[in-house]
């Protein structure tokens, strides 16, 4: 069987609107609200951040939380997933990033199971090459 795992790529850094992973709504961060809905996907979760300093909390939020966290170069997402996925050890990668608190697991799920049945490792699965979706659903096998 192979192995699965959902990266979510987060950092404080963001231009818009600088530290919102981390800012509460309630009495969680966005992140966290994120994470939540993630688990519900019953896929390994890895976090990829940066090295940066400022990106410290994000790492202590998931070492407190017992979740997979990777660190790796700020100008470079697409290394940051490529090392993820192989410290991990993972055959396929389901992306998302953490501007998407309100992301829908179950939704995820259903679609590794359907790219899964395939049995080509050469699928692409989206759900927003065509969107159906809100934005704010967005992933990619």
């Amino acid at each position: 069987m192979p192995k699965v795992g959902i990266i979510t790529q987060a950092r404080m850094t963001s231009t818009r609107l600088p530290g919102k992973v981390l800012m509460r709504v309630g009495n969680k961060s966005l992140l966290e609200y994120h994470i939540e809905r993630l688990k519900k996907a019953n896929l390994p979760i890895i976090v990829a951040t940066t090295l940066n300093a400022s990106d410290d909390p994000i790492a202590d939020l998931c070492g407190n939380r017992n979740l997979s966290v990777f660190r790796g170069d700020e100008h470079n997402v697409l290394s940051r997933y490529y090392y993820a996925a192989q410290k991990y050890n993972l055959n396929y990668i389901v992306r998302v990033t953490s501007d998407c608190p309100l992301i829908d697991g179950e939704l995820i799920s259903r679609a590794v199971s359907d790219h899964l049945n395939f049995k080509n490792d050469w699928v692409y699965t989206s759900n927003c090459l065509k969107r159906t979706f809100a934005r704010g659903f967005d992933f990619e096998i």
